[in-house]
């Protein structure tokens, strides 16, 4: 089984004609995966949707059509929703200590991915920061922006 740990970054693609979409789209056509999303990353997604209509790249119709079709792809269980816990936040303080320049939200999603790490998960993002921190935490990365 190959598991996918989806930050907002990679998230949005999935919803949005962007740069990377293609790429996040074809992690859902895989068999025998797993897609799994932190929690903080519904609150960026309705964040990062919101601003691309605020910006006009979505009229409002299409604001709430992608709203509800990622719903609505939530309620058929095609993502695994993890939740933070405390160690999670512990592990927040350490990443931020050592890289002093990781946004609170990043540090989250790094942390999550490194307690799935026996998962052996990809973390698919386009954030740069991310990225260039996964191989020294021992993840295996996926920048949908590069295929």
């Amino acid at each position: 089984m190959a598991f996918f740990y989806l930050d907002s970054t990679a998230l949005v693609k999935r919803y949005s004609r962007e740069r990377g979409t293609r790429a996040v789209n074809t992690l859902f056509t895989k068999r025998d995966r797993k897609i799994i999303i932190g929690l903080l990353s519904v609150t960026e997604f309705f964040s990062a949707v919101a601003l691309k209509a605020r910006e006009g790249e979505l009229t409002r119709d299409d604001w709430y059509s992608v709203v509800l079709k990622f719903e609505a792809e939530s309620d058929r269980g095609l993502f695994h929703f993890v939740a933070p816990s405390t160690q999670t936040f512990v592990t927040t303080k350490h990443l931020i200590m050592e890289n002093p320049l990781l946004r609170a939200s990043q540090a989250v999603h790094l942390a999550l991915a490194m307690e799935l790490k026996p998962l052996r998960l990809f973390m698919v993002s386009s954030d740069r920061q991310i990225l260039d921190l996964c191989r020294p935490l021992g993840l295996k990365a996926i920048n949908p922006e590069d295929e």
